[in-house]
């Protein structure tokens, strides 16, 4: 019963097409009908019927036509190539591409059910002769195969027929060659994995040959057979099965069929067939190497999709597209043989990236970053694409440590050359970027500052990640020295080229001055280096007032940063304090810290604004004025006989505050992107964090006083201690930081500053009468200790009183008052049960009298304050 209602549904499905067709044939001589009417004017006639006759009996006047050059042009349609106009690539919007192939549905929604009908027809069939032992399995395969080459044949015979128009009838061939391919497909598929009649390179030149074969046919049966060819090729490799390791032959096949895509598409002008063509087999290639293909095949791969991808989908052989460049996408958007381009380039350089090894990912992105400026010449529209391919060099240096197996430990140990190798990649980028900044008058500044940044970059993320210096000690600091000779020479020809003046001088000169610092960091030793590098900011700073360089800011900008990290991290707070570093070097490292920005910022001082200069100017200002205290805080440490627990804390909270302090800054006066602001707000909030995280372990924890068999003795001496480094510093720090801000959050951080102060206070009392040792709460409280906290008490709120008349802020004197009346109720209720005699009379006489005069000192200030007046001196 189910066979014979699924034949019933083929027939009626057969019959729907066959009316189909026959009511789109009718409608198609209609419009032609209709065309031919309306070419025609009201007044005109046929030559030679109802024409006026001439004067006497002559011949009617049969009106002649006009000359072959007055006849009008006929519009040609998108992707005819045959009028020899030039084509221009419609602009691409993923919402209106959408749009049309929702329309498309549904005015010809019945296709694509029709091709789904003749390919279940044809499933069932095979499912039908199973079922009933009909065929044997030699005689179904041949049976699928003959019905997928009938389905062909007849749609080659109707393209024949009605020719291949835009008309609706097109269609219809399409879609029984679509039909006649899937059933080729499904029939090699079945021989293969039912029947085991063909091995599997077999059936792989079987499945390659039908894509090949559906390419073909859409090349006059329109886009949707040769995008099934494009699919149905890059999924055969994965269709067969086995666990064999994919060879290299395999990435060869998926570039030849992106070629063949793109080819077709190039010619037909589809565009979204040549995404099709770029995707698939780039994803395919990726796939086959997480199974363990070979990284080079893949890189070489990529590189053998990505270039062609630029020219072939626009129809030529060397990249020639035209439009708004990629990185205005917001106002005009590329076409689809641009984006195919794009997606092409971007592909390959995520597939190298996050699955090639080294070296064959350096090597293989540097020569994509060499070749790109140089191919993409005549098609101005790729210029955007040349800052990821450089930016993936060095990304590339970071991403062998993680593809590539026993990297630093065995592969760059047996390939050394692998570093000068892409150095020397990286420089040839930078010299065919060079080239293209001559040539691309319009992008000039890009591509010279790009032409410096790339083998720069490069450098410094193969010092940073790879530390060859220990391979090639003599080597590596020769090629680092060579590309500052070379950015020096760029620079000279640049003053020359450009009028002393441009981008690319600047850069040029910031290229010079950062590889000399990066040589001079593996030449010299930390102090020499700490001294290079002041000499070198004063230098800058020299030549941007002498020459008015702006784009020096930079270095200002970056040799400031530079600084930070020799003074915190390299050789860093620790060595400086520990004594690992000789205190000759510690002081030439505070100058040079210190005098280095200093000077250059006097050098800058009244230049003309720009962008580069006042970048410059901000972070070397942020920069200094951040060091100053640490340079103070390490000064105060190398004092002490030792640091203790609590005041490493106490020195690692106070950095992190003033780096909080140096990101809020920098958010609040340089003008840069959304990005960059979003990424300095959570930075500075990242750090403050993890200063209140460090405060809280010294305070609690590691606390001398609170921290039961975790808390370490105090170092120094009354007052002058270490427990200044641990709470006192950063409260300092924090209060300065948040002077200025206001709302909840700034009075927020102004309470814990007071907080820590107190805490200051209150252990710096303690280890006055108790001792570095004995300062925890298990040793109890002496009697003149508690009146030292009463007096500290009291202190506290005459200063708060004093400070509320300075700035006329009531809370303030209120909380003057609260700290007055803490300090009485702690002389009542605690002080007086360890007095007798006459301490106790002389205890609460000076309390006493220390109340009447604050009282008066509080009714004085409330009187001087705005708005107030005098208290009454009896009540009403």
């Amino acid at each position: 019963m189910r066979d014979d209602l699924n034949f019933l549904l083929t027939l009626l499905l057969g019959v729907a097409l066959v009316v189909a067709f026959r009511r789109i044939r009718a409608l198609e001589k209609r419009l032609r009908g209709l065309e031919t009417e309306a070419q025609g004017t009201p007044g005109s006639r046929v030559p030679g019927q109802g024409a006026p006759m001439a004067p006497g009996g002559a011949a009617p006047r049969v009106p002649q036509a006009a000359p072959p050059d007055e006849t009008p042009p006929i519009a040609a349609p998108r992707g005819d190539t045959r009028t020899g106009q030039a084509w221009r690539p419609a602009p691409f919007a993923a919402g209106q591409a959408l749009r049309r192939v929702m329309d498309w549905l549904r005015a010809n929604w019945i296709y694509p059910v029709a091709g789904t009908a003749l390919i279940m027809a044809a499933i069932y069939l095979v499912q039908y002769s199973i079922e009933k032992g009909l065929l044997s399995p030699s005689a179904r395969i041949a049976l699928a195969v003959a019905l997928g080459a009938v389905l062909i044949a007849g749609a080659e015979a109707l393209r024949r027929r009605w020719g291949d128009g835009d008309s609706g009838a097109r269609l219809v061939p399409a879609t029984l060659a679509g039909a006649g391919v899937v059933a080729l497909f499904s029939a090699t598929l079945a021989a293969l994995h039912l029947y085991a009649m063909l091995g599997q390179m077999g059936a792989f030149a079987m499945l390659a040959a039908i894509a090949a074969l559906a390419m073909a046919l859409g090349w006059v049966h329109g886009p949707l057979l040769a995008a099934i060819g494009v699919i149905g090729g890059s999924a055969a490799p994965f269709l067969l099965g086995g666990g064999t390791v994919p060879g290299a032959p395999v990435f060869g096949y998926f570039l030849i069929l992106s070629w063949l895509g793109q080819g077709i598409d190039g010619y037909r002008r589809w565009g979204w067939v040549s995404v099709l063509a770029v995707t698939l087999p780039m994803a395919g290639g990726w796939l086959m190497s997480q199974a363990g293909g070979p990284g080079w095949a893949l890189a070489a791969m990529a590189l053998g999709i990505a270039l062609p991808a630029l020219a072939l989908p626009g129809g030529t052989l060397i990249p020639q597209a035209e439009g708004p460049m990629l990185h205005r996408w917001r106002q005009a958007r590329p076409s689809l043989t641009v984006l195919a381009g794009a997606l092409a380039v971007l592909g390959a350089l995520l597939a190298i990236l996050s699955t090639v090894p080294a070296p064959a990912n350096t090597l293989a992105l540097g020569l994509l970053a060499a070749v790109l400026p140089l191919w993409t010449r005549r098609a101005p529209v790729f210029t955007s694409l040349a800052l990821p391919v450089s930016a993936a060099i060095p990304l590339a240096v970071g991403a062998s440590l993680i593809t590539t197996p026993l990297f630093l430990s065995f592969v760059l140990n047996a390939a050394t050359w692998n570093v000068i190798a892409t150095l020397a990649l990286s420089a040839l980028a930078g010299a065919a970027m060079l080239w293209r900044s001559e040539a691309d008058a319009a992008q000039r500044g890009f591509w010279g500052i790009l032409a410096i940044a790339t083998p720069g970059a490069t450098a410094i993320a193969i010092e940073l990640l790879w530390r060859p210096l220990s391979l090639l000690p003599v080597l590596w600091p020769f090629a680092v020295m060579a590309l500052a000779g070379a950015a020096a020479a760029v620079a000279l020809w640049a003053a020359r080229r450009d009028a002393g003046q441009g981008a690319r001088l600047g850069a040029a000169i910031v290229g010079a001055y950062t590889m000399i610092a990066l040589a001079m960091t593996l030449l010299i030793s930390d102090a020499a280096l700490s001294l290079a590098l002041a000499v070198l900011l004063v230098t800058a700073g020299a030549m941007d007032r002498r020459f008015d360089l702006p784009a020096l800011g930079w270095i200002l900008g970056l040799g400031a940063m530079a600084m930070g990290w020799r003074l915190m991290l390299v050789p860093g707070l620790g060595a400086l304090i520990d004594g690992e570093v000789s205190t000759l070097d510690v002081w030439l490292t505070f100058v040079a810290v210190l005098a280095g920005p200093l000077g250059a910022l006097a050098l800058i001082r009244g230049l003309a604004p720009h962008p580069a200069r006042d970048w410059g100017r901000v972070v070397t200002e942020t920069a200094l004025s951040a060091s100053v205290p640490v340079v103070l805080i390490v000064i105060f440490a190398r004092f002490l006989d030792g640091i203790s627990a609590h005041a490493a804390l106490g020195v690692e909270a106070s950095v992190l505050i003033v780096l909080a302090w140096v990101q809020a800054q920098r958010a609040e006066r340089l003008s840069s992107s959304r990005a960059m602001l979003w990424v300095r707000r959570i930075l500075c909030w990242g750090l403050g964090i993890a200063a209140a995280f460090c405060l809280w372990i010294g305070a609690v924890i590691l606390s001398p006083v609170f921290g039961f068999g975790f808390g370490s003795s105090v170092s120094g001496w009354p007052i002058l201690n270490d427990l200044a480094l641990a709470y006192a510093v950063p409260a300092l720090l924090l209060w300065g930081a948040l002077r200025r801000q206001g709302g909840k959050r700034g009075l927020l951080g102004r309470l814990m500053a007071l907080a820590l102060v107190g805490i200051w206070i209150a252990t710096v009392i303690r280890h006055l009468w108790h001792g570095s040792a004995g300062m925890s709460l298990g040793a109890g409280f002496l009697q003149g200790e508690l009146y030292a906290y009463t007096l500290a008490l009291l202190a506290a709120g005459a200063v708060a009183m004093a400070v509320a008349l300075r700035t006329g802020r009531h809370m303030i004197r209120v909380a003057g008052l609260a700290l007055i009346g803490v300090a009485a109720a702690k002389a009542f209720l605690i002080d007086a049960s360890g007095l007798s005699g006459l301490m106790r009379v002389g205890a609460f006489l000076g309390l006493g009298l220390s109340l009447v005069a604050l009282a008066w000192l509080n009714a004085w200030v409330t009187a001087r304050m705005p708005g107030g007046k005098d208290l009454p001196e009896t009540p009403e």
